[in-house]
């Protein structure tokens, strides 16, 4: 009786060992691990354009939680909720079609519509129900996504005090202006306006476009990778000012070509959002291109900033100000920097995720709720491009054509996408070809 005792005990503490060491297993499953397609529960968010890296991971959003994954075949999950798009990487010929009425679709996109201008369509963004683009308007803003924290604005780090860049002019052969762009085929043109500028007033441009000056060696192999670096910084903080032209022109599509010359205390002379003075440290934290009737004039107000040092000491207050409560007197920028979640770095993939927990919160609204959210213009506004230098549509542009043709490709690919007609790209462009873009775009 004793040894069967004894056998019940340990066929017992056998079992429970079995029990907890699977309930262990099965948390850390649920905590980030791959879960068997039928054991999912809970709505399945789906990133169609493989970007997180991740085949499958439960993840808690507040008081709720939704797996996430970029494994296609979810697609046809009972439980799938929304599918996520990364906007460079959109196929339009291999879109989750037919699309259930009951499926919401996301947009992750900090880019200009470079890489797809269809974009620049109400038609195209109406598609969508959930937006991460760089528009303080967007469900998740990435306006200030190149932006790390207020220390790199006020600190000091790099900062070259105005004497020293006065005598680097005088004793060095250094130009009052910084250029260095490396891609010379953009929708804003700036290349048009900074050649013309270049009439003027001496520019130092390092980069493959409009180049007379060499970077040195080290930046050279690795150009892309060293604009954070310590000794880019360094260069860029030697100049007076630094053209930051933007490669397009959007609402609050604002790059790190303007806070560069800001972390290190040369003066931004910018060309791009219309809306960039309301992310400026102070009213006169940088010099805006649109606010000269064209670079002779522009030319003029810098040369003239050079040998003023009271004027030009006055475009530097976030650096040398020296009540730091004052350094940043924007209100809207304070708010927004001391708005960020105390801890969590300001790196990309933490807007991702904050994108990813939007959309998994909103899987749990009521579905009138779910049926207002449309993206539109206001998250993503990139108008006709113009040039510079005549503030005019150039239809000398490639970009120009690429836009318009950009919305009549919206326009038809709206139309399949509501009709759950699968895309094959042979015959969406023979179909395109009928378009008449003044006409039908």
């Amino acid at each position: 009786m004793a040894c069967y005792l004894r056998k019940c005990l340990w066929v017992t503490l056998a079992a429970s060992s079995i029990f907890i060491i699977s309930q262990f297993w099965l948390m850390r499953i649920y905590e980030g691990y791959e879960i068997p397609f039928e054991d999912i529960k809970v709505p399945v968010i789906l990133w169609w354009t493989p970007f997180t890296g991740n085949q499958g991971r439960l993840e808690h959003c507040g008081q709720v939680k939704c797996y996430f994954t970029q494994n296609r075949t979810f697609v046809s999950h009972n439980f799938l909720s929304s599918i996520l798009f990364y906007g460079s990487n959109i196929e339009f010929d291999e879109l989750p079609l037919p699309r259930r009425g009951s499926i919401d679709w996301g947009l992750l996109h900090e880019e200009s519509p470079r890489n797809i201008p269809m974009l620049t369509s109400e038609t195209a963004l109406a598609l969508f129900n959930h937006s991460a683009t760089f528009s303080r308007f967007s469900d998740v803003p990435l306006t200030l996504v190149d932006l790390d924290s207020e220390e790199d604005l006020i600190g000091t780090k790099y900062f070259v005090p105005l004497e020293e860049k006065s005598r680097l002019i005088r004793e060095k052969g250094l130009a009052p202006l910084l250029y260095i762009q490396s891609d010379c085929n953009t929708a804003s043109m700036r290349d048009s306006y900074v050649k013309e500028l270049m009439e003027y007033i001496s520019i130092d441009s390092y980069g493959a476009c409009l180049n007379n000056k060499k970077l040195p060696e080290r930046l050279r192999l690795d150009h892309v990778s060293s604009l954070r670096d310590s000794e880019f910084l360094s260069l860029t903080a030697q100049y007076k000012f630094t053209l930051a032209f933007e490669n397009a022109v959007c609402d609050d599509y604002i790059t790190e070509k303007l806070w560069r010359p800001l972390m290190v205390g040369s003066i931004p002379v910018y060309y791009g959002s219309q809306s960039f003075k309301d992310w400026l440290p102070n009213k006169n934290s940088a010099i805006s291109v649109r606010d000269f009737a064209g670079p002779k004039e522009l030319a003029n107000f810098l040369l003239l900033l050079t040998t003023d040092e009271s004027r030009y000491s006055e475009y530097i207050s976030h650096k040398i100000s020296r009540n730091l409560n004052e350094r940043i007197t924007n209100p809207r920028l304070r708010n927004a920097l001391s708005n960020r979640e105390k801890d969590v770095p300001n790196e990309f993939g933490n807007y991702v995720r904050s994108f990813e927990c939007l959309v998994c919160q909103r899987s749990f609204d009521k579905l009138e709720e779910r049926n207002s959210y449309i993206v539109n213009k206001v998250h993503y506004n990139c108008p006709l491009p113009v040039n510079p230098l005549t503030n005019t549509v150039d239809k000398s542009n490639f970009w120009v054509d690429e836009f318009i043709i950009g919305r009549c490709k919206a326009k038809l690919l709206a139309q399949l996408v509501l009709r759950n007609i699968s895309i094959d790209r042979q015959s969406f462009d023979e179909q395109l070809s009928t378009f008449d873009p003044e006409r039908d775009c």
